[in-house]
């Protein structure tokens, strides 16, 4: 429907191949300058978001891994509480009002730094590797720092490109983020845009996306007999720019999959 003309998918249901091919839906959609700000917004919290997520979890398993660590089945303790008891929204929300991440774009940093069950399998993963690595470091002069960015993390890549994928995925598809902590416009998400059109009437729709630049918006009108997306193409647009980019990186990440996931789920 996306790529079908909107007075024609009007008309009738579309299955599978447009009737009236066309791609002005997408040049009208592209005009929308918040769909731009939003896709910036999103690109650069699915870049920051999880490294610092892989990252964080992956050094509090290695942390973790060590056995002889003071109080390791304390703190293994108090980080598996929130996994079966876990805040309210509002309790949630309070939180975040105090640490200042109302309308912050560290708010869709943040929060998400730590997850257990990856720090779980992660450091299970760990404690897989032959000792005799470490060991061997650890006789050459290796601290533990060296040890884990030399030694840990080499070793760990199908883990780690499994995990950063679930991660961009994750910041990816995440509108409720979005939904309860920010409404600057400007911090706007693809997934919190896309949930706006689609929960949108018609009339409000159609009165969003004609705010486009004189210049823009005649050229647009003057393709395909003067016709205007109807709601129902835009919304299914919207849908695919929104989804597609995914996707695409997906096939990169495949082969990282089954090997990551499989590599330290047997033991948790």
């Amino acid at each position: 429907m996306s790529f079908n003309t909107g007075a024609d998918a009007a008309a009738g249901p579309i299955w599978f191949f447009p009737r009236v091919f066309t791609l002005q839906n997408y040049a009208y959609v592209f005009q929308y300058d918040r769909l731009q700000t939003a896709f910036v917004v999103t690109t650069l919290r699915c870049m920051i978001g999880p490294i610092i997520s892989v990252f964080v979890t992956m050094l509090a398993a290695f942390a973790l891994s060590k056995r002889f660590l003071p109080g390791r089945r304390t703190i293994l303790f108090f980080f598996m509480i929130p996994m079966f008891i876990s805040g309210s929204i509002i309790s949630n929300y309070v939180v975040m009002v105090e640490l200042g991440l109302l309308n912050n774009f560290l708010v869709y940093v943040l929060p998400g730094a730590f997850g257990f069950f990856s720090m779980v399998i992660m450091r299970t993963h760990i404690e897989e590797l032959p000792i005799e690595l470490q060991e061997s470091a650890m006789i050459d002069g290796a601290g533990y720092s060296r040890i884990f960015m030399q030694v840990i993390l080499p070793l760990s890549k199908p883990i780690l490109a499994a995990f950063l994928f679930f991660s961009v995925a994750g910041n990816w598809l995440d509108y409720y983020t979005n939904l309860v902590y920010v409404t600057d416009r400007s911090l706007s998400t693809l997934q919190f845009v896309l949930y706006e059109i689609i929960n949108r009437t018609e009339a409000s729709t159609l009165i969003d996306f004609t705010k486009t630049t004189g210049a823009a918006q005649r050229r647009l009108m003057s393709m395909q007999n003067n016709t205007v997306p109807t709601p129902e193409v835009i919304k299914m647009t919207v849908m695919v720019v929104v989804t597609f980019p995914i996707l695409f990186v997906y096939p990169f990440f495949q082969k990282y999959f089954v090997k990551g996931m499989l590599t330290g789920a047997v033991k948790a």
